[in-house]
């Protein structure tokens, strides 16, 4: 489903307003006017106190976006036609691009849907001298691996777990174990290390797993998530278990957009439902 951003939400008053960014419906909105804004223009759309202007979108918080359309109109009727382009930039780095062209001297509003911008973690709009308004886009939507289709259970023959687009292997030879306390599952052998990775080419955003000590045996575990980005940067983030306690725990790392794969060093713990999103 769509999502609309009308920027009537506590736009920036003022001719100049404040310089500030604009955020909505998950989005944040810069410009290259020190982030300074106009509103309202013709159409009552609004725009950047400073023209040509770029404007620049992104997901708050990281993750993509694919971009269905906007509306812009030329400020007044005095301005000639003005080539309007979309750069859209992906996680691993590549690029999408298209332009478009408003009539002359027309304020009628131009609803511009550039192809194939799915998938961005940035988008720049090179405007010139318009106005903008109603910027289409859709988000992904979180998926769940709850490691219930087929998940082994033990003993079982060494192989990779698939589910939900991805593929987990481990340090243990492929070997899992279920169930665990809380239904939770595992690996066959620990401490354990887990590999996720999406197939070939494509990449994931991780948003959090849930763990569980084993048994109320178990002392505090330290929990480390390292994720590899296309362009082979790394991130990493560490968690620490409650001791001799097996209550589930949501551990929800940010900045993991864009993997290509994901190492979870998982210590002595069980585990499920494992949160991402990705345009596939």
């Amino acid at each position: 489903m769509s999502t609309t951003v009308t920027f009537k939400s506590g736009f920036p008053s003022g001719c100049p307003s404040a310089a500030m960014a604009y955020k909505e419906a998950g989005l944040v909105f810069t410009n290259n006017a020190g982030n300074r804004w106009a509103s309202p223009f013709v159409n009552a759309f609004v725009g950047t106190y400073g023209l040509p202007s770029h404007l620049i979108v992104t997901p708050e918080g990281g993750g993509t976006f694919d971009f269905i359309s906007m509306q812009v109109c030329n400020i007044n009727s005095a301005i000639p036609p003005q080539t309007i382009t979309f750069i859209g930039t992906r996680p691993n780095g590549t690029t999408v691009s298209q332009s478009f062209v408003t009539p002359g001297n027309n304020t009628t509003p131009q609803t511009m849907a550039p192809a194939g911008f799915t998938g961005l973690a940035s988008l720049t709009v090179n405007l010139g001298f318009v106005a903008f308004e109603n910027f289409v886009f859709t988000a992904p939507v979180p998926k769940i691996v709850n490691f219930d289709a087929g998940f082994p259970r033990s003993p079982n023959t060494p192989a990779p777990y698939k589910e939900n687009g991805l593929t987990f292997t481990n340090n243990g030879g492929n070997r899992w174990c279920a169930p665990f306390v809380n239904n939770f599952v595992g690996t066959y052998g620990s401490p354990s290390q887990i590999y996720v990775a999406p197939d070939t080419g494509k990449v994931f955003d991780f948003k959090s797993l849930q763990i569980c000590n084993a048994n109320t045996a178990i002392d505090t575990q330290t929990i480390t998530f390292i994720g590899t980005k296309a362009d082979n940067t790394t991130v990493t983030a560490s968690f620490a278990t409650p001791a001799h306690n097996t209550a589930p725990q949501t551990l929800a790392p940010t900045g993991f957009t864009g993997l290509t794969k994901l190492q979870a060093n998982l210590g002595f713990v069980a585990f499920d439902n494992l949160v991402f999103m990705a345009n596939w």
